[in-house]
């Protein structure tokens, strides 16, 4: 594991500089707690590099139905808000589209909440999230020889932009 460091520029000297920061982000975040205690302690840029992080981890592992019945959905709104600040246009396309099942597309913060919504939608069109699952996997996914959208290339360049600010808030 890398050192810790006080800016997201000083990462940018480790060899995935990236992952390094994510994993400290997280680390940060978690506190041996496998439910987010709270963003707030971190500066606006690194919440925005842990959102991106966790969106595109849950979205690999298990589609955008993981995404949003995880406790990852809890902060779906701050997460599309996220996206759009690192440029990931199709994620936020997805993502916006994913939330369609929702009323007004906005997540319950509720978890419980989710799920029964969640439930309703795989029940009346059983591949509606799937759909959005496909697009993710042939145009953002690191696997995909079809991949438009770079998640990683754009988080680097965010981390570059901000590069002076500091973890913590």
């Amino acid at each position: 594991m890398s050192a810790t460091h006080d800016t997201i520029g000083e990462y940018l000297a480790e060899a995935e500089p990236v992952l390094a920061l994510w994993h400290h982000l997280f680390e940060l975040v978690h506190r041996d707690d496998e439910r987010p205690r709270s963003l707030e302690g971190l500066s606006r840029p690194a919440s925005v590099i842990y959102l991106v992080g966790v969106f595109e981890g849950e979205v690999v592992k298990g589609g955008f139905r993981r995404f949003l019945a995880d406790p990852s959905g809890d902060l779906a709104g701050e997460t599309l808000q996220a996206l759009r600040e690192v440029g990931a246009h199709i994620s936020v396309e997805l993502l916006e589209k994913a939330l369609g099942v929702f009323p007004d597309r906005v997540a319950p913060p509720s978890r419980d909440g989710r799920l029964t919504l969640l439930d309703r939608a795989d029940r009346d069109d059983p591949g509606y999230l799937a759909a959005f699952d496909e697009l993710y996997n042939q145009h953002v996914d690191a696997q995909s020889p079809h991949r438009l959208e770079n998640i990683s290339v754009l988080l680097l360049d965010y981390m570059k932009q901000h590069a002076s600010d500091r973890l913590a808030a």
